[in-house]
């Protein structure tokens, strides 16, 4: 008897009808995932920016400054668009060892052959990317060197025809 009385309702307490509500969820891991994301997109677009050379993209100005640093000048002429283009400016000219060889060696000097067309015809440019070695003092070239190279290449090759500049000075 004492089971029943136990299991017996307490009649002065009206019945409470239980409602299940849903639990809210935090936003807070799909915020810390979206903020980290950001993030790196952020550093990854920084590294990239600052591996990016800095070139000069007049002509008249990379020479006197070439003259005033005592440095060649590595004239790079290209077109838009073209995919060797593309491809240099996405794998060789964005690597960090290709960015510190050509800046260290170099007045790096940047010709988009659409806006400076009469440099083209001076230089005798088909083919993009295209790229000579300059000594400022002098007319002579030294090159050229066509097409896409991976880094190492780009920077072999470009090793050479400064070797070459400097053996045609002495």
């Amino acid at each position: 008897m004492e089971q029943k009385h136990k299991n017996h309702k307490n009649t002065s307490e009206p019945d409470r009808p239980v409602i299940n509500q849903p639990q809210r969820r935090s936003n807070r891991p799909l915020f810390v995932i979206i903020g980290i994301f950001v993030v790196l997109v952020i550093i990854v677009f920084m590294i990239q920016k600052k591996t990016s050379i800095n070139w000069v993209t007049d002509y008249d100005a990379a020479v006197r400054l070439a003259r005033q640093q005592n440095k060649p000048l590595l004239l790079a002429f290209y077109r838009p668009n073209e995919p060797m283009v593309t491809d240099t400016f996405n794998n060789t000219y964005s690597d960090p060892k290709v960015k510190q060889f050509v800046e260290t060696t170099f007045v790096p000097a940047l010709i988009n052959v659409d806006e400076q067309p009469d440099l083209a015809r001076r230089f005798n440019i088909s083919y993009y990317p295209t790229h000579y070695v300059k000594n400022p003092d002098s007319d002579n070239l030294f090159g050229p060197r066509l097409g896409w190279d991976p880094p190492s290449l780009f920077i072999k090759e470009m090793t050479k025809l400064l070797n070459r500049m400097n053996e045609n000075i002495k």
